[in-house]
């Protein structure tokens, strides 16, 4: 029974995962700010940029070997990612970013050896996004309960004034 759950799961596995990635990009629309509109966006951009890329290319993700175009893909969510982390002011966003940093060393781990196992590369390269996914479900969830608790508050981190010892000498 069990095994036929993971087969079914594995079978439908990327068609739950970019309808999870639409839905939490609706509900970021809807209910997010900045942070989490440009957060599921870049979600967004990976779904699609690897659909075509997989279209273009006429072939499917391997565990076997490098492959430059997901590489590529993923090394621009992951800037995206760590843009967002760093000047977003939610916490969420740097466990995105981390995992995402994790993946992406995952191609770089499989690109540099070939010792390493296709099942540690599945697990490094696949089972990030599905963190993510939650991260990001949570993270919306917690920005609306806040917005309707306390109101709005800002999206982004700014800058401290310079203390004492930092302002210049006049």
């Amino acid at each position: 029974m069990a095994l036929a759950v993971l087969d079914l799961w594995n079978e439908y596995r990327a068609f739950a995962q970019g309808g999870m990635i639409i839905l939490l990009f609706l509900l970021a629309i809807r209910f997010g700010r900045e942070p989490e509109k440009l957060s599921a966006g870049a979600f967004v951009w990976l779904l699609v940029s690897s659909s075509v890329y997989r279209w273009l290319s006429d072939q499917q993700a391997s565990l076997q070997s490098l492959d430059i175009g997901f590489f590529l893909i993923d090394v621009s969510v992951a800037a995206i990612m760590i843009v967002i982390a760093l000047r977003a002011n939610r916490m969420y966003t740097l466990w995105l970013a981390g995992f995402q940093i994790i993946a992406t060393f995952a191609h770089l781990a499989r690109g540099l050896t070939d010792a390493i196992s296709p099942i540690a590369y599945a697990i490094m390269y696949i089972a990030p996004s599905y963190f993510q996914i939650i991260i990001l479900a949570f993270g919306i969830w917690f920005h609306h309960k806040r917005v309707k608790r306390h109101g709005s508050y800002r999206s982004w981190r700014t800058s401290s004034p310079p203390s004492r010892d930092q302002r210049p000498l006049s």
